[in-house]
């Protein structure tokens, strides 16, 4: 992995889950895993939110592995600018950063976020939007779910911005329950 946006600190600056002075919890170590330059603006708010101090933003460089041969489906170049990008939004919100530009297996992106909070002694891990639905996710696996279920610390999973969410229509129950109720 390449050290981006200066030099982590060696020692924690608070314990994970401390107290803020209005009793909120605050997670002062928050790594930031983000895929695309789409989810820095949310996962930004959210570490603001979390009383980070201290944040650093994990961007994956995914391989497949085809024929025990590796092929990026990013140029190093791109990951490098999307990890600068999202430290300069968290510099701007006020909080410390660093970045990592790494590489893993399409497979294997869940296990190096995981590898990445424990050996950085992360006290909270925020992701960006899942790009799987709930279906899909459960058929297929995803990122998300599993640094949930294995992380050595709490997660907070981003939402889609309200416009990207699909439109709940009603259910022909429902809809039949509201034109009873209008004749």
């Amino acid at each position: 992995m390449r050290n981006l946006g200066g030099k982590a600190l060696a020692a924690d600056v608070a314990s994970a889950g401390s107290a803020d002075t209005s009793g909120n919890t605050v997670f002062r170590r928050v790594l930031i895993a983000i895929k695309d330059d789409s989810q820095i603006e949310h996962a930004v708010e959210l570490a603001r939110r979390a009383g980070a101090s201290e944040a650093r933003v994990l961007h994956l460089n995914l391989h497949e592995s085809v024929r025990g041969r590796r092929y990026a489906l990013e140029t190093e170049s791109s990951g490098a600018g999307l990890v600068e990008a999202a430290i300069l939004e968290l510099r701007v919100a006020g909080i410390s950063a660093t970045g990592q530009l790494g590489d893993a297996l399409i497979d294997r992106a869940g296990q190096a976020i995981i590898a990445e909070a424990t050996q950085w002694a992360a006290d909270l891990i925020v992701l960006g939007v899942p790009r799987r639905s709930g279906l899909a996710a459960r058929l297929f696996g995803s990122v998300a779910l599993h640094v949930q279920r294995h992380a050595p610390c709490p997660v907070l999973v981003a939402s889609a911005p309200a416009s990207d969410r699909p439109v709940q229509s009603a259910t022909p129950v429902t809809a039949r329950m509201a034109a009873a109720r209008s004749h």
